[in-house]
């Protein structure tokens, strides 16, 4: 991890067997507190720090600026940080403060992602993760060397980007916990205020947990799902998700919309089709390839085959949802669109690419699609356009939105901002439809009611399922040889080890062209343990059925 090789000169303060130290960041540099202009005061529960200046470069260089830091032992022994700065000439980007007297062994950053430092190693860091982009939740549980547990919550009331991490200091010799805080690009000025980190021991993981589900409840309006008003009823009856592969990147189509409708005579043989959810992925043509057109593929059907599929789909009971990209989009397409300067940028103005797959196998990836942001009001309209075609004129129950959690500190429009007025349109028009996304972080948990993640029930403490359901990821293979579909994990052994069982997931159904035809028995099994299926609810404490 990079870390500064020199002594930076931090101001330590300390209360009860804590020290902490404060960093301001600007767009050009950082600082510390001017340690010849600090003040600092202490009572018995409470310490402040006053810097009516800033130095930078270990001491060797000062700055006209300010570092206010105050800090509270609560009644339950938890400290609370708060902190602000300036500068006098440049834009405030993030703050840091550093913990030190815990003795930190370990990070648990999810509930499954645990990294543990190795004291015989050279190496004692553990690299950052950041919330929303690789975290669900902005809220980390750490273990000290005498195996306590502590925690660090973040009580921002908005969606700003958090950093977690731990770095061995050579200088004091001891283990640093990092937690950092970025302000929203839209609103920088040369003035940062923090919003305050929680950090604290505990017993009971649960209680945490549960206070960041009640920050959500209370600062971003999420529901408990028992009381969600915009879930569609007819989800509880769900017991199988069957994924219908149709057209793969490189043209290879699994099934036409022809061979969906046999496909599905076959399944409500075996189950309800009340019971039964149709996802649709690859509809639109070469999967990915063309995004965002989203017109049905003419070589499986066109609109008509989809229509007849949609109709035959309903008189059996099942609900079709089909995929769309919350941001994925050709950007050759998107300049026939004019919507080529909707692409997400970074906060340094880099724009984000779908960088990640290569789609053909030539071992190198496809790099000719943009990440689009929602937020921009124009790609926003063509989203709600084109949500609002497949409901009205095809006759969907849902639309599923692929990479949903993408997020990025953009400058001019926030994608989750983007994802809420989407959400909103949906279910003003359409009160019954189902929003389905793919991964997630916490508040968006409020936004969509199902989401398929790659691995276990997400979220400390299952978090996710206090407002959502969960099924198997869209790389679930199929039964027999384990294809992957039109997704790029496209072999079992490639992707996760699906084999395991995981109860609290929806039982998920991958059909590819033979699944039926000569690996029925995998999916009659497959569709037994899913007609037996009873949710399982893992949720945080207070959580009530």
């Amino acid at each position: 991890m990079y870390t500064i090789g020199y002594d930076f000169g931090d101001t330590l303060i300390q209360l009860k067997q804590l020290q902490f130290a404060v960093r301001l960041f600007t767009e050009n540099n950082v600082y510390a507190a001017d340690p010849d202009k600090v003040t600092v005061s202490k009572e018995t529960n409470l310490v402040s720090l006053k810097a009516d200046g800033l130095s930078w470069a270990g001491n060797q260089e000062k700055a006209d600026g300010k570092i206010e830091v105050e800090i509270t032992v609560e009644k339950d022994g938890r400290y609370v940080v708060h902190a602000k700065g300036s500068h006098s000439t440049e834009r405030c980007k993030s703050m840091l403060v550093q913990v030190l007297g815990i003795n930190l062994q370990s990070i648990q950053f999810d509930q499954n992602k645990k990294e543990v430092i190795e004291r015989n190693s050279y190496e004692r860091d553990i690299k950052a993760k950041h919330y929303p982009t690789s975290m669900k939740m902005p809220l980390v549980f750490v273990e000290d060397q005498a195996n306590n547990k502590w925690f660090a919550l973040s009580k921002d009331d908005k969606l700003r980007l958090k950093g977690f991490a731990s770095h061995y200091d050579p200088y004091l010799q001891t283990q640093v916990l990092d937690l950092s805080h970025e302000e929203d690009k839209r609103y920088r000025s040369n003035e940062i205020v923090m919003p305050p980190w929680h950090i604290g021991f505990t017993q009971n993981e649960n209680e945490i947990i549960l206070e960041r589900c009640n920050d959500l409840e209370q600062n971003f309006g999420l529901v408990p799902y028992h009381q969600r008003e915009d879930t569609p009823e007819w989800l509880k009856d769900i017991k199988l998700v069957t994924i219908l592969h149709g057209e793969h990147w490189t043209g290879h189509v699994f099934n036409t919309f022809s061979d969906m409708e046999k496909r599905l005579e076959w399944i409500v043989n075996e189950i309800e089709g009340k019971e039964v959810l149709a996802f649709l992925p690859g509809w639109d043509g070469r999967y990915y390839n063309n995004y965002p057109e989203y017109e049905p593929s003419k070589r499986m059907g066109g609109e008509e085959g989809l229509k007849s599929f949609v109709n035959r789909a309903h008189e059996l009971g099942v609900r079709v949802v089909p995929m769309l990209g919350a941001n994925n989009a050709n950007i050759e397409t998107m300049k026939k669109l004019g919507l080529e300067d909707a692409v997400t940028r970074d906060s340094w103005g880099l724009e984000k690419r779908c960088d990640w797959v290569d789609w053909d196998y030539d071992l190198s990836t496809e790099n000719n699609c943009m990440l689009a942001n929602m937020g921009h009001p124009g790609f926003l309209q063509h989203m709600i356009d084109k949500s609002n075609y497949l409901v009205e004129t095809i006759g969907v129950d849902g639309i599923f939105l692929d990479i949903s959690f993408f997020w990025a500190n953009d400058p001019h429009y926030s994608p989750y901002e983007g994802l809420v007025k989407w959400a909103q349109e949906m279910k003003k028009h359409h009160p019954d439809l189902l929003l389905f996304g793919e991964n997630s972080y916490d508040v968006l948990w409020g936004v969509f009611s199902i989401f398929h993640e790659l691995g276990y029930p997400t979220g400390h403490g299952h978090a996710l399922y206090r407002y959502c359901r969960q099924t198997h990821y869209l790389a679930y293979p199929a039964p027999g040889m384990g294809s992957g579909g039109i997704h790029e994990f496209a072999w079992n052994q490639s992707g996760l080890p699906w084999e395991r069982e995981v109860p609290e997931l929806i039982p998920t159904l991958s059909v590819v062209s033979d699944t039926i035809d000569k690996n029925w028995h995998g999916a009659k099994y497959l569709i037994h343990k899913a007609r037996n299926w009873n949710q399982v609810y893992p949720g945080v404490s207070g959580y009530q059925e």
